[in-house]
C-alpha cells in the first residue's frame, strides 16, 4: 500500500476492525468483517487483501496474554503467514523459534509480524496431546524480522506480499498461541471461531469486492458498446444477459451464503452449544468460504473472458480483478479439502483434526 492509503485506513481506525474492543479495537462482528473488506477490494484488490491480512494479524490479539497482546492491538498494522514453517523449541517461559516464510501480505507497512512453527521435543517434534496439533503461533516486532523484498508475481501485485526470515530469537510463551484450538483470552464469541476460521472471513468479503468490480466493469464495457462484426452488439446478445444474470445472482447468494454460515456459528459460541455443535457450525464457514471464492472465481473469469480486448490493454481494471483472483482465489483456507470435511461429517465419518 502506498503511504496515503496507509495513512489514512489507520486514522479510520479500520486497521482495528478486527481486534477485540476491549484491547482498544472494534471488535467488529463478522458481517461488517465482510462487509469493509468487499468495500476495500471492489476498490482495489491488492489494498483489499493487504487489509484482509492485516486485520487478520490484529484479530490474534484475542489469544495473547494481555502484556504482548495491547501492543499488537496499538500498532499500526500487524501482518504475518501462519502456515507451520519453522520450528519452536520449548524453553523455560517460552519458545525459541526461526523459520522461513512465504507470503507475508501487507507486511511493507507492519509494525508486527507473525509465524507458526512445529513444537519440537529436541530434534523430533512434539507428540500430540489431546489430539492437538503440535502448532505454535507467534507474534514478533517487525525489527526482529528480516523481508526479502521478493515479490514479483502475475497478481496481487501491491500486496507486499514478501518473504520473510524470523532468525533464532526466544520469544515469551504470552506472545504464542495454539494454531489449532486457541483458547480466547480477550474478546467476544467471534474469536471462538478460531484463528484459522477467523481468518477467512476478510479474506472471503475480498473475493465478493473483487468479483463484483469484474461484473461492474464488464457492464461498462458493454454499455460503451462492445461489438464484434456480423454479430449483435455484446449488451444485446441473450448469451451474455443471461449469464450475467447468472453470474450476478451466483454471487449474491455466495454473499449471502457467507453472512449467514459465520453469523450462525458466532450465534452457536456465544450460546455455548455443545462442542460437537459449535464444531459442526465452524466446518460449515470454512465449506462456505470455498464455495463462495469459487463463485467468485468464476464471475471473474466470465467478466474477463467476455471483454474482449478492452479486458487486456493496461490500464484495465478487468484484467487486474482477473489477475488477482487467480492469485488470491488459489489461498489455502480455500481448498477444496473444507468440502471434504463437511461430506465426513455427513457421512458420519471421523473428520480431521483440523
Amino acid at each position: 500500500m502506498t503511504a496515503p492509503v496507509v495513512d489514512a485506513l489507520h486514522e479510520a481506525g479500520l486497521f482495528r476492525l478486527s481486534t477485540p474492543s476491549e484491547l482498544g479495537g472494534l471488535e467488529a462482528d463478522a458481517s461488517l468483517i465482510l462487509d469493509v473488506c468487499e468495500e476495500l477490494a471492489f476498490a482495489d484488490g491488492s489494498v483489499g487483501w493487504a487489509f484482509a491480512q492485516n486485520i487478520t494479524v490484529g484479530a490474534y490479539a484475542a489469544y495473547l496474554e494481555p502484556e504482548h497482546a495491547l501492543p499488537l492491538a496499538r500498532a499500526k498494522a500487524s501482518a504475518g503467514m501462519f502456515a507451520p514453517l519453522g520450528v519452536a523449541h520449548e524453553e523455560a517461559g517460552g519458545f525459541r523459534v526461526s523459520g522461513h516464510y512465504a507470503f507475508g501480505s501487507g507486511s511493507g507497512h507492519a509494525e508486527y509480524m507473525g509465524g507458526a512453527a512445529m513444537r519440537m521435543r529436541g530434534d523430533e517434534v512434539a507428540p500430540m496431546e489431546g489430539g492437538a496439533i503440535p502448532v505454535v503461533a507467534f507474534i514478533v516486532p517487525m525489527e526482529r524480522v528480516a523481508l526479502k523484498g521478493n515479490w514479483d508475481v502475475m497478481g496481487l501485485r501491491g500486496t507486499g506480499s514478501f518473504d520473510f526470515e524470523v532468525p533464532e530469537q526466544f520469544v515469551a510463551a504470552g506472545a504464542t498461541f495454539p494454531l489449532i484450538g486457541a483458547p480466547t483470552i480477550t474478546g467476544g464469541p467471534i474469536y471462538g471461531l478460531g484463528p484459522i476460521p477467523i481468518g477467512t472471513i476478510s479474506s472471503v468479503g475480498w473475493g465478493l469486492g473483487v468479483a463484483r468490480r469484474a461484473l461492474d466493469e464488464v457492464v461498462e464495457i458493454a454499455k460503451a458498446g462492445r461489438a464484434r462484426m456480423g454479430q449483435l452488439p455484446l449488451r444485446e446478445q441473450p448469451t451474455f444477459q443471461r449469464d450475467l444474470g447468472v453470474h450476478t445472482m451466483a454471487l449474491e447468494a455466495a454473499r449471502r451464503l457467507a453472512h449467514g454460515s459465520y453469523r450462525t456459528a458466532v450465534e452457536a459460541i456465544a450460546r455455548r452449544d455443545s462442542a460437537e455443535a459449535r464444531d459442526d457450525r465452524i466446518r460449515e464457514t470454512k465449506a462456505a468460504a470455498s464455495w463462495a471464492t469459487r463463485v467468485c472465481k468464476q464471475a471473474t473469469q466470465f467478466a474477463w473472458e467476455t471483454s474482449g480486448s478492452a479486458g487486456i490493454r493496461n490500464p484495465s481494471r478487468l484484467q487486474r480483478c482477473f489477475r488477482d483472483m487467480c492469485v488470491g482465489a488459489g489461498h489455502l483456507v480455500f481448498d477444496d479439502r473444507n468440502y471434504t470435511e463437511l461430506a465426513k461429517k455427513i457421512l458420519g465419518l471421523e473428520t480431521a483434526v483440523f
